[in-house]
């Protein structure tokens, strides 16, 4: 009679359950109030006109919440910034005219823009003179192995003494499906370029001159109404492509590229280039605004990175897609784990002269796919947030037919200053957000705003928080 009764309750509890969530409204979808170009007098058309800021009004001692109602706006900048930026230029950076599909040979705007090595002072004149000479033959230049790999250290692997915070710009490799190394890029826009020169902040030595006579502030210029973009830092992972093995070029936004290897990182202890075509898999996107003096930290990535459901990935109508950096025949291949180093590597990761350039590091997993070796495995940590999907879906219709609808937004994340009263603390919007292909192996504890808050440089006896930016760490 108990069994009777408690089963009875049970069931009861069940129906009340399910009916309960059959009662519970769908997500709302679209329409989203979406603009597809920043001048809102041309909101049905893709544009190149870089937005300046976003206008939302959050009321007085508003800390950040994750909401439907305020993450499209962020999402919608992102979408429109990716889209301007990625619009063909010419040489000085200028969109062409035309769609965004057109001008084919032609560098996007955001390629134009200074790498760090052309404006800090490394020393370093070859790597300059590369740089130079490859833009000259229309060719991209690489020389960063790891999203933090410094010009004189590259693909340099971080201590173990590296705490979380640190681990956000770690010095691990990525591998992909053919076992080549992904390739990594850093890019400052024309307005943070000019304050870096016009302040002399070049060297250390300068940024502390500035610091001290700026009132021991250090403060990047942010955008101003009606057309100052304000700072900017753009970081860009990439991928060796090879229709051989099943690349599709046609799914990318692709470059011709000039890799230089220096001997620390070649397995013969020789210094050596590599001429390859590039895919594009991931960018993150910096700004600085006047209503966000905590960045807009903004990352998309191409669709083919990484499987969203691991389990979907394995049906039969799935296992011909080519993830970059997942392989369905590795069940138990164990994901977003950074590649060992050998006990002959000296701290350096090493690239054999021929492909597959990072064989050395492929992992063997005992009774999967007959003995076959695999590179990185990434999943993603954290979905991507309904809305932002939402949004996603919107600008990727209108991409359609152009490679750039094979890539999405991840998140946008952001920030409000606290009010002054000491009531509401700065929450990042999301708490968390990270890129399989830039924070790879550290997405648990991914944010932007968490990790870019203790960017600082020291010098001599001061130490000076170079507002989010790490980018300062690399002047000499």
């Amino acid at each position: 009679m108990k069994t009777t009764l408690l089963t009875a309750v049970a069931l009861a509890a069940a129906i009340f359950a399910c009916t309960r969530l059959a009662e519970m409204p769908a997500p709302p979808g679209p329409p989203i109030n979406n603009c597809f170009c920043a001048d809102t007098t041309k909101c049905g058309t893709l544009c190149s006109q870089l937005p300046i800021d976003v206008t939302e009004k959050f009321g007085f001692g508003y800390s950040g919440t994750l909401t439907p109602t305020f993450q499209p706006p962020f999402d919608i900048f992102s979408w429109q910034t990716f889209i301007a930026l990625n619009w063909p230029a010419d040489s000085l950076g200028n969109p062409l005219s035309g769609p965004i599909s057109g001008n084919t040979g032609a560098p996007r705007v955001w390629e134009t823009y200074a790498d760090p090595a052309q404006l800090f002072d490394s020393g370093n004149a070859p790597l300059l003179l590369s740089i130079s000479d490859a833009a000259a033959k229309g060719k991209k230049f690489f020389y960063r192995f790891s999203k933090s790999g410094h010009p004189l250290r590259q693909g340099v692997a971080p201590s173990s003494n590296f705490d979380d915070e640190d681990e956000e710009a770690d010095g691990h490799a990525l591998i992909d499906r053919n076992l080549n190394f992904a390739l990594f890029e850093i890019r400052i826009n024309p307005d943070e370029a000019k304050f870096i020169r016009e302040n002399k902040l070049t060297t250390k030595a300068g940024i502390d001159a500035y610091y001290q006579s700026n009132g021991k502030k250090f403060e990047l210029p942010s955008s101003k109404f009606p057309a100052t973009a304000g700072s900017m830092e753009i970081k860009a992972s990439w991928r060796i492509l090879n229709p051989g093995l099943g690349d599709d070029t046609t799914r990318f936004y692709t470059r011709n590229a000039v890799i230089s290897v220096p001997a620390q990182n070649s397995t013969t202890g020789k210094a050596f280039t590599v001429q390859a075509k590039v895919g594009l898999v991931g960018m993150h996107i910096i700004r600085k605004t006047n209503n966000f003096s905590f960045m807009i930290w903004s990352t998309f990535e191409h669709m083919d990175n990484t499987p969203d459901d691991v389990q979907a990935a394995q049906t039969a109508q799935d296992t011909q897609k080519r993830w970059s950096f997942y392989n369905v025949e590795c069940l138990t291949c164990p994901v977003n784990t950074a590649p060992a180093l050998l006990p002959s590597d000296s701290n350096h990761y090493k690239w054999n002269p021929t492909e597959p350039y990072a064989a050395r590091y492929a992992a063997a997993v005992p009774g999967e796919a007959g003995g076959q070796k695999f590179g990185s495995q990434i999943t993603r940590t954290y979905p991507i947030y309904y809305r932002t999907q939402q949004v996603n879906q919107l600008w990727q219709a209108q991409l359609q037919g152009t490679v750039w609808a094979n890539y999405r937004l991840v998140g946008s994340q952001w920030t409000v200053a606290n009010d002054g009263s000491g009531d509401k603390a700065t929450i990042n919007v999301p708490s968390r957000l990270g890129n399989t292909t830039l924070e790879s192996f550290i997405q648990v504890d991914a944010s932007c705003i968490s990790c870019h808050s203790f960017a600082e440089v020291i010098y001599n006896k001061d130490t000076i928080s170079t507002d989010f930016s790490f980018l300062f760490g690399e002047a000499q």
